[in-house]
């Protein structure tokens, strides 16, 4: 009773304590406070310059701190890709719009926070150094992206989101992140679309009274090379990889995009995490109320019936505990390994019929998974589910957990709870199933848009980094690469509308999938950029080539009569020694020769290539 007390003493404390420790932490209490670390430290009179631009205005990623010193992510990353080169990092803090003049005019090598799968004329991009989101920001929170149609919407000029998302609203152009939100608290639009540790970064240092809501898409901000300087650009993408492989990038992430926007008002904290709020709350209650319960009991039966009362109450708290949280599983079954015993907490028919009650445990076990479990799954659930070894796989462990597919509930995730020990062995445990169908099937599905190209349905510049990535860590001798690049299409969107641009790329996707769908994989990596990927040498390449030119010659669209494709194909024959660490050099050839294909189509037609 004494003893029971002091735990109830010790919960009510540490429920109050916890909330408001965890407030503290939302707001930024214990945080150190967040500032640029590592420096540039090339002091080589005779050392290169890296001329760099960025925004201003785009914090946590580049920006001003409270003593006017440019500060932010990038900052960091910049100055640590100076180093590796040997270089003197100048970095150059503008608006963004000054900063993409500046690199065109070649008064800049780099500008950073370049979104991955924008198109700016005379730029190379870097593989991505970070991972944001961009959101959509208001007055009130909207619950669909459909809302903003008739709007008035927000964005940076020359966005590539108006060339991707056709969102049926009317978009504005502005020079800064500050602009758009400015706009909004004003009235002059309806809502912007920035990133949104930016914007939540804005919103906070103006006392803005805005919210984010839907998000649009993942962000991937990379560095933009001029592209006078490919060489440049790979040199930074090794640093950046090898960066990643020691950590360095992931420390950067979590240093300026998590703790840095983490630190927030007591009003954001308590708007964001309402529903924790909540929840822990009504579980304080109903934990306290059951302690309560609990107390009462035992004072009214203590002098008469304590040992008893013990072991009973004991008894009764794990029954109850079980059964409360039954509903969440399919099935519950408490099973005693030593005596090889089952105990029913919950089931179903479709199991309890091919249970014999009268064999052991094991054995019920292996018949209910012989009939209820998927053909191809069950040597693996026979293995997970062999009471022989449980104890053995528990050893030093809370759970064991795996998924696999059921005849008649598809996917159900199976795991053991140790609940007892005897000698340091597990004796008892609870073996429970949950279904999970609908959950692997929206990650399944959530997988698949993240990978594919909404409008060509191609794989996307993910799939497509993933690949190489992956290829360049095989043993691989024999491939086959091809870029291709749609001519005037620049030209169409300026002349006809975006509809017909949109045709034009549908188009050329649909030619390059009917013609190497059989021997290789095409990537959508950009606007009107295309990249095949054929783990084969190039012996059969010329037929498909063939057949690609026939498509390209014959398609005809309803806004546009024509379809114009450079090319450019390079085989691994074509590099000395090839393996799977060559791959660049592999496509530097094919982008060689597409370019090369590209200006023999513009000097053929005479026509100017951006017109």
């Amino acid at each position: 009773m004494h003893k029971t007390k002091n735990i109830f003493l010790l919960f009510l404390l540490i429920g109050i304590v916890f909330p408001i420790f965890f407030t503290m932490g939302e707001i930024g209490y214990f945080s150190k406070p967040t500032k640029v670390e590592l420096l540039n430290k090339v002091t080589d009179p005779e050392a290169e310059t890296l001329r760099v631009v960025a925004d201003y205005d785009f914090a946590p990623y580049s920006f001003y701190d409270k003593n006017g010193e440019i500060c932010g992510l990038d900052v960091e990353l910049i100055n640590e890709i100076a180093n590796e080169l040997g270089m003197k990092a100048q970095i150059t803090f503008t608006d963004w719009q000054s900063c993409k003049n500046r690199l065109q005019s070649k008064e800049a090598d780099l500008i950073l926070g370049l979104e991955i799968f924008s198109h700016m004329n005379g730029v190379l991009k870097t593989v991505p150094a970070s991972t944001d989101v961009l959101a959509i920001f208001g007055k009130d929170k909207i619950n669909n992206i459909a809302e903003l149609k008739d709007k008035k919407v927000g964005l940076m000029v020359n966005s590539v989101i108006t060339r991707i998302f056709d969102l049926n609203c009317t978009f504005m152009d502005f020079y800064t992140n500050t602009s758009i939100l400015e706009a909004i608290e004003k009235g002059t639009i309806d809502y912007g679309i920035c990133h949104e540790s930016v914007g939540t970064q804005i919103i906070k240092k103006n006392n803005m009274d805005l919210v984010s809501s839907v998000s649009l898409m993942n962000s991937y901000p990379a560095i933009g090379v001029r592209d006078d300087l490919p060489h440049l650009r790979d040199s930074i993408n090794d640093i950046i990889i090898k960066m990643s492989n020691e950590g360095l990038i992931s420390k950067l992430d979590e240093k300026w995009l998590v703790n840095y926007t983490h630190n927030l008002s007591l009003n954001d904290v308590l708007e964001r995490e309402s529903k924790f709020y909540i929840i822990y709350f009504i579980f304080y209650v109903v934990i306290s109320f059951l302690f309560i319960l609990i107390i009462i009991n035992l004072y009214h039966r203590e002098k008469q019936f304590k040992e008893s009362l013990e072991y009973q109450h004991s008894l009764k708290k794990q029954n109850d505990i079980l059964s409360s949280i039954a509903g969440v599983y399919n099935t519950m079954h408490i099973i005693n390994l030593s005596k090889d015993t089952v105990k029913v907490i919950s089931t179903t028919d479709s199991v309890n019929k091919y249970v014999n009650k009268v064999e052991d445990a094991n054995t019920q076990m292996r018949s209910v998974m012989e009939n209820t479990v998927e053909t191809e799954d069950l040597d693996a659930v026979l293995e997970f589910t062999d009471l022989t070894t449980v104890a053995k796989r528990l050893k030093d462990k809370k759970l064991i957990i795996a998924e696999f597919r059921g005849i008649e509930i598809g996917w159900f995730c199976a795991q053991f709870i140790p609940t007892s020990y005897r000698d340091g062995e597990v004796e008892e445990v609870i073996f429970t199933t949950q279904i999970i169908d609908e959950m692997k099937k929206e990650n399944e599905r959530l997988q698949k848009l993240s990978s594919y190209d909404e409008l060509t349905k191609l794989q996307n510049r993910r799939s497509y980094d993933e690949k190489i990535i992956s290829l360049s860590k095989q043993n691989i001798e024999n491939l086959t690469v091809a870029l291709f690049d749609i001519n005037e299409l620049k030209y169409v969107n300026d002349n006809v509308n975006h509809a017909a641009g949109d045709e034009l790329i549908i188009g050329a996707a649909s030619c390059l999938d009917s013609s190497f769908n059989d021997i290789g994989n095409v990537y959508r990596v950009g606007g009107d950029e295309f990249i095949l990927i054929i783990e084969k040498d190039g012996s059969e390449l010329q037929k498909y080539i063939d057949r690609f030119t026939n498509a390209v010659a014959e398609w005809k669209g309803k806004l546009v009569d024509s379809l114009h494709i450079s090319a450019g194909y390079a085989c691994s024959s074509e590099v000395e020694n090839f393996n799977g660490e060559k791959i660049k050099a592999l496509i530097n050839i094919a982008e060689k020769k597409m370019y090369a294909d590209k200006a023999n189509y513009y000097k053929s037609t005479g026509k100017e290539r951006r017109r």
